[in-house]
């Protein structure tokens, strides 16, 4: 594998660096300095997405882009890259290695369990820890309790991100198809959390009439209440071939109930560096081959 392009951000400090692999497919890795006091590393676990996310960008490149899982030595080796261009090894501060990129990590767990198994007994890495955001695909619950004992096995300090992003079955099986329903979910989540001690938290993404209105709220509340599970509040990043747009939301009633939130806005932004983004800004920019396959409508077209 060689390194393509690193392309910085104008915004803040992220780079994402863009690796083509042995069988020419592409893989991209970015570097998160967000002022935290840690380096951060979000790194893909699969070279596109077959996942059908409605509100992903790389939804719209499924008959175009192959999806493969990353070996174990392409997630190192491009992890190692980056560290190497910001001088991490050796470093004091904390890194976070965030499996957040391209791809549904439980597609790829022996993978990713295996390179952070390498990573925080064979490095050079003075402090290091790990996350994992996942839908948890359906059929795929046996998946997410080996990999939850796998994780406890190997004392591995694993955050857990649940991609809830709804708080009805009815309307997260049209945005999200592939995922796994709430209750069961959840549960594993809960399970997790007992069984290995480490931290876990899901993620919503709030879209004007979709699902930021006050029930939407009340029914996340009452799936959340007594938990302990935080949320996490994203950004929504707005696609073209979407007409949909970012909502706002009442937190009152989860106030109320003494559900822990925050709001994020993901970085890097201006270069595609954010969740569901990998690979769409590079093959735009430099896979004209692929933009032609595809009929992409516009921002006019919705005006």
């Amino acid at each position: 594998m060689k390194l393509l392009d690193t392309i910085a951000s104008k915004i803040d400090k992220t780079v994402k660096y863009i690796f083509q692999l042995d069988d020419q497919l592409i893989m991209e890795i970015a570097y998160i300095d967000n002022d935290t006091g840690k380096d951060i590393i979000c790194v893909s676990t699969q070279t596109a997405c077959l996942m059908g996310c409605k509100f992903c960008h790389t939804t719209d490149y499924r008959t175009v882009l192959k999806t493969r899982n990353l070996t174990e030595y392409e997630i190192l080796k491009g992890i190692e890259d980056v560290a190497r261009s910001h001088n991490l090894f050796g470093n004091k501060r904390m890194l976070l290695i965030s499996y957040m990129g391209c791809g549904e990590p439980l597609l790829n767990s022996t993978n990713v369990v295996d390179s952070m198994h390498h990573l925080m007994y064979h490095s050079v890495f003075k402090s290091i820890r790990f996350a994992i955001a996942t839908m948890i695909p359906k059929n795929e619950w046996t998946e997410f309790a080996n990999l939850t004992n796998c994780i406890k096995k190997y004392r591995l300090p694993v955050k857990i991100h649940l991609s809830l992003h709804f708080s009805t079955d009815e309307i997260r099986q049209v945005w999200i198809p592939s995922a796994l329903n709430l209750k069961p979910s959840l549960d594993l989540l809960m399970f997790y959390k007992h069984l290995t001690g480490n931290n876990v938290e899901v993620h919503y993404t709030p879209i004007k009439d979709v699902n930021n209105g006050d029930q939407n709220m009340r029914d996340l509340g009452i799936l959340l209440f007594r938990t302990g599970i935080p949320i996490k509040f994203l950004k929504f990043n707005e696609k073209k071939t979407l007409n949909a747009h970012e909502g706002t939301i009442d937190t009152s009633y989860l106030d109320d109930l003494g559900i822990k939130y925050e709001f994020y806005t993901p970085p890097g932004l201006d270069i595609g560096a954010s969740c569901g983004q990998f690979l769409f800004d590079y093959y735009l920019n430099y896979n004209k081959k692929a933009e032609q396959l595809l009929d992409i409508k516009t921002s006019e077209e919705w005006q």
